[in-house]
């Protein structure tokens, strides 16, 4: 890296030094507070961010240690001797990394055309891939006998084919050159985005602006046993390479975590997660870790969440990126995954329960149509049994799950449910009967009061009308099933019914008149009975009046007077105690 033209001394400086009248050598090219370095002549260098170091295999073995103690804070290491990797790059380059000495590295070039400029460039990527790459990586441009004789030109574009190489592998690229070459060989304008690394001896560079100043050759820091090319930094470069990133080598895509190579490791980049193998490069297809299984996408190698696809089957993958095998939730639907991760479709049993699952994989909640029966499944999709409650109604499954219809025993008590499975209640109309069913839907039996009325149901749940017997009573039902009281009249006959609706029979005195009603309840009308050793006269509406005269005893003992119609038998009854299903 060393421009022989540029290697000179001041005379002055030479004859001083060896007058020993300013003798500076104990300090050159050493920092005088931070950010301020001596130079040769004892003036100052002021703005400087860091000191370093470039070296090859000239320096020979190094102590890094020892360097890094003498504040050399970066390293620019060649790369190239005859053609072939430098004898100590690898040496120098871990051994300096290990004392906390930020890596960098430059060529020699030699190259005469574009091509052979992008060809040192895959030779440079391919050395420094698998290293901490901090600091820049420099294109020298100053051998006279090659690149000397080129066009301005024909060196923008040789020097363009290399850094643009740099740079899309994601590296820092940046053009070393002397204060000559710059004034005089290249187009600085063309170049113009390209951070500089200036060279020029003991003496301040004439370029503004460099991102950093090779000063002199004839160094001395410890742990060199010989001269070394000492090198200030004035700019914070941190910026200018990315320390967490993706870069692409030679076609092959890896990742670098605080610039170093990851292998055998899990990264995140934009919150998509990698694998990378023990290449360092991206995993791809399906891979275990222990109990766990992960696929990477065959193509960009992300770890896959949720849903995919493979091999006509589907798949779940949790957000950690484990592939679900059981129940898994996406979406507020639960599907089920087989010991092998394949989403499952169709009945299902699991732990005692039965599910059924959709042919979207989603287990089907609430009530669902299968195969022309209707079932309903809870919340988690398990198939219900029993009764289940669905919005405000009630409904009943068998053992299967499937939904019941009609007449259901349950607990030795019956229910109705209608042609859409809902439990009934109220009164219900069944071919030609009627039912009552309670508000928690069980038919009712015997007496059942309804808006005020009473109403009468045989053991079966069928509504009775007309006369019917409970206990030693008869009681009238009309055609609505309604319990009558007070009086009513049945074919050409009265009765009367207490407030019970208990019907009445024998001697009746209501609103100050008196009636008799024979022993089957009907009213006697238009004749003249004798009660208790008197005589009446019972008139066209049934009213009795005694009667005073001493001749008119034409009654019988058994109180019934001339045209009573004693032999009407009792009114008719359901007088059945066998239990039975509703009749439908």
């Amino acid at each position: 890296m060393k421009n022989k033209l540029l290697m000179f001394l001041s005379l002055s400086l030479f004859i001083s030094g060896i007058n020993g009248t300013n003798t500076y050598a104990a300090t050159e090219w050493t920092m005088k507070t931070p950010g301020v370095y001596q130079m040769l002549d004892g003036s100052s260098i002021n703005g400087v961010y860091a000191r370093g170091v470039d070296t090859s295999h000239w320096q020979g073995d190094v102590d890094w240690k020892a360097a890094a103690a003498d504040d050399v804070k970066f390293l620019m290491h060649g790369t190239r001797y005859k053609g072939k990797q430098d004898p100590k790059f690898v040496y120098n380059m871990n051994a300096a990394h290990k004392e906390g000495i930020a890596l960098g590295v430059y060529i020699y070039s030699y190259a005469m055309t574009p091509a052979e400029a992008e060809a040192e460039a895959d030779f440079v990527l391919d050395m420094i891939k698998d290293y901490p790459i901090s600091y820049p990586v420099a294109f020298d441009v100053e051998d006279t006998n090659t690149q000397g004789k080129l066009k301005k030109e024909e060196l923008t574009a040789i020097i363009r084919a290399f850094t643009n190489k740099i740079e899309a592998a994601g590296y820092y690229p940046i053009l070393y050159a002397n204060d000559y070459w710059i004034a005089n060989k290249l187009d600085m304008q063309a170049l113009k985005d390209l951070d500089v690394w200036v060279a020029r001896y003991n003496v301040k560079h004439v370029f503004p602006n460099p991102i950093m100043w090779q000063a002199t050759e004839t160094g001395k820091v410890a742990g060199f046993k010989g001269n070394v090319d000492i090198d200030f930094q004035y700019k914070d470069i941190s910026s200018k390479i990315k320390k967490d990133t993706f870069r692409t080598i030679a076609g092959k895509t890896y990742y670098y975590k605080n610039y170093t190579m990851q292998k055998n490791a899990w990264v995140n980049d934009s919150n998509k997660w990698y694998f990378m193998d023990a290449d360092g490069l991206i995993y791809k297809s399906w891979k275990t870790e222990g109990d766990s299984k992960y696929y990477f996408d065959d193509t960009t190698g992300v770890m896959q969440t949720g849903w995919r696809q493979l091999d006509n089957n589907w798949y779940f993958f949790n957000p950690n990126g484990k592939m679900a095998t059981a129940w898994a939730s996406d979406g507020g639907n639960r599907y089920y995954m087989n010991k092998d991760g394949v989403m499952q479709t169709g009945w299902l049993s699991d732990n005692g329960k039965k599910y059924y699952l959709k042919a979207s994989g989603a287990a089907a909640t609430g009530f669902n149509d299968i195969d022309g029966k209707k079932y309903y499944m809870d919340s988690e999709g398990a198939l219900g049994k029993s009764w289940v409650k669905s919005g405000d109604k009630w409904y009943f499954l068998n053992n299967e799950g499937i939904v019941q219809k009609s007449w259901i025993k349950d607990a030795d008590k019956w229910y109705f449910l209608n042609n859409d499975g809902a439990m009934q209640t109220g009164w219900l109309k069944e071919g030609n009967n009627w039912y009552y069913l309670s508000g928690s839907g069980t038919m009712q039996s015997g007496w059942v009061k309804d808006d005020n009325n009473w109403y009468y149901l045989n053991s079966s749940g069928i509504m009775k009308t007309g006369w019917i017997k409970d206990g030693n009573s008869w009681y009238y039902l009309d055609g609505s099933g309604v319990m009558k009281t007070g009086w009513v009249k049945d074919g050409n006959n009265w009765y009367y019914l207490d407030g019970s609706g208990s019907m009445k029979t024998g001697f009746l005195e209501l609103d100050g008149k008196k009636y008799m009603l024979a022993d089957d309840g009907h009213l006697f009308v238009s004749i003249t009975i004798n009660h208790q050793g008197k005589t009446y006269n019972i008139d066209a509406n049934g009213v009795m009046t005694e009667e005073t005269s001493s001749n008119t005893s034409n009654s019988s003992g058994s109180g019934a007077g001339p045209g009573a119609d004693i032999s009407k038998e009792a009114p008719k009854t359901d007088t059945s105690n066998s239990q039975q299903a509703p009749q439908s």
